[in-house]
């Protein structure tokens, strides 16, 4: 600062780390630009209400093609560690640039977290457990049948159910 005070800003890369580990977004980004059917891959770390970050890429699909999200998450999922692999992927038609030309980040899309088909919890633990997903995870449902952790869910928040509600 003017006064020669340094003031610390932040990481000033792109670099996130997500349960424990420090991950380069660009590894991400080259492996989903690797498959045939994506042009242009980014991929961020959002933090979620409960203080966790969660991994989001953004894709767009090369001209004439189309991009399934369930197959490249799965083609992600057999060359990368499964704490690199995008917990959402969403497909741009194309992408937000700033003024100047460059990748406007704070443009991009919030993220949809997928579920499956709503299958009601069946029972007081069902119920119970869907409650407290519900709860931590800051959403309005959960269903029986969707996953914790393609609905943001990680080891770190799973804690909490045994501290809060056990």
């Amino acid at each position: 600062t003017a006064d020669g005070a340094l003031e610390y800003v932040g990481r000033n890369d792109f670099q996130v780390k997500i349960r424990g580990f420090r991950i380069e977004l660009g590894e991400i980004d080259a492996t989903l630009t690797s498959h045939p059917d994506v042009d242009f891959a980014v991929t961020l770390g959002r933090e979620l209400h409960t203080g966790s970050t969660m991994l989001v890429a953004y894709v767009r699909p090369v001209p004439g093609h189309t991009v399934d999200t369930t197959a490249l998450s799965g083609y992600a999922a057999e060359r990368l560690p499964t704490y690199m692999v995008p917990t959402s992927i969403t497909v741009l038609d194309e992408i937000p640039l700033t003024p100047a030309g460059k990748l406007d980040r704070k443009a991009l899309p919030e993220p949809e977290l997928t579920t499956r088909e709503f299958r009601a919890p069946a029972g007081p633990i069902e119920e119970m457990v869907a409650g407290i997903f519900a709860e931590l995870l800051g959403v309005e449902r959960v269903g029986a049948d969707d996953d914790f952790f393609a609905l943001g869910g990680n080891s770190l928040i799973a804690t909490q159910i045994g501290r809060a509600h056990v």
